[in-house]
């Protein structure tokens, strides 16, 4: 589970612009973007918040960026690609690609929590989750599993598991809960099985994200085993020397 923003900071509202102008096909593959001052002007904010907009789509692998030269398009690799700095939810991600999110639950349920989920999250002994698996999707292509906790006593009094739909973190934040921050662990797994459906791999490999989610007052709010299917969601970051 990734987190769900419904606030931005303006040069993630600028990159999310520019991705959406890119996969409109605005600018394809090879096309040089306009200048930091151009866009820096277009947008009316400065050419710091466009440098860190611009991060954004190179650690997606949409852009590459030449020093002295300019920041380029890129023809976008197979499968759906994220910078493992930021925390937002997989459909806005995948919508950044210009592709359709879905989400299929195989299972949700009310239930004790385990001891991993209460030493994680923090429960008393006798304290329950919520408890779901899903499988996420980009024009109908599964590209990742996901099993996800949330402590029940964040969902008040008259929550039923036939409230899910969609995004758990939009479910929490009907709730007034939300997610801004996620301690993460990453881990290649090869495990046939690992996930279900007609469209998953006969030989998968994933890349585990275990994240356990954090709300503003460090609160643990969620704890979510994800699995990434190689070759259709994959993540990255820009680093610089």
């Amino acid at each position: 589970m990734a987190g769900e923003t419904t606030t931005r900071t303006l040069s993630e509202t600028v990159a999310a612009d520019l991705r959406q102008r890119i996969a409109r096909g605005e600018w394809t593959n090879g096309d040089r973007l306009p200048s930091e001052h151009a866009l820096s002007e277009h947008y009316g904010v400065s050419r710091a918040t466009i440098r860190t907009a611009l991060q954004d789509l190179e650690s997606r692998g949409m852009t590459v960026t030449r020093r002295g030269v300019g920041t380029f398009v890129t023809g976008q690799a197979e499968g759906v690609r994220a910078d493992l700095r930021q925390l937002e939810s997989l459909s806005a991600t995948i919508g950044a690609h210009g592709r359709k999110a879905g989400v299929v639950y195989r299972s949700i349920a009310v239930r004790p929590a385990n001891e991993r989920e209460r030493r994680s999250l923090q429960l008393d002994e006798d304290e329950e989750v919520l408890a779901t698996e899903r499988a996420l999707s980009a024009d109908g292509e599964t590209v990742a599993f996901s099993h996800d906790t949330i402590p029940r006593r964040l969902l008040g009094p008259d929550f039923s598991p036939t409230d899910v739909t969609g995004s758990l973190f939009e479910l929490l934040e009907r709730h007034d809960v939300r997610a801004v921050s996620a301690v993460t662990e990453i881990h290649a797994v090869h495990d046939p099985a690992i996930g279900w459906g007609d469209d998953r791999p006969a030989d998968p490999t994933y890349l585990l994200l275990t994240q356990l989610h954090f709300d503003r007052s460090g609160t643990p709010v969620a704890l979510a085993d994800t699995y990434f299917i190689e070759g259709r969601f994959q993540w990255g970051l820009v680093r610089h020397r």
